[in-house]
């Protein structure tokens, strides 16, 4: 869809979200959530570049890894869940 044509209809849809007051509440909250600024992430840079060295890792082969089924039946023999 086209922007003119996409801001069309969305002026002609928010004007029946408007008329109805039970919507305003939910459109005033998608409205709060899109102009929120994003909290800061809890998880550091570095944490995120480990992750991403050891994803290189794997993906060029340099570590090899086991499919959820292997890990599964290796924890059900040590922990018996």
């Amino acid at each position: 869809m086209e922007v003119k044509e996409l801001r069309r209809k969305l002026i002609k849809d928010f004007g029946k979200f408007i008329e109805d007051d039970s919507k305003l509440e939910l459109l005033e909250s998608v409205f709060d959530a899109i102009n929120h600024d994003e909290k800061e992430s809890t998880v550091s840079d570095s944490h995120y570049n480990i992750v991403a060295e050891e994803r290189e890792k794997y993906l060029s082969g340099e570590v090899e890894a086991s499919s959820w089924e292997e890990a599964e039946k290796r924890l059900n023999t040590k922990y018996g869940f």
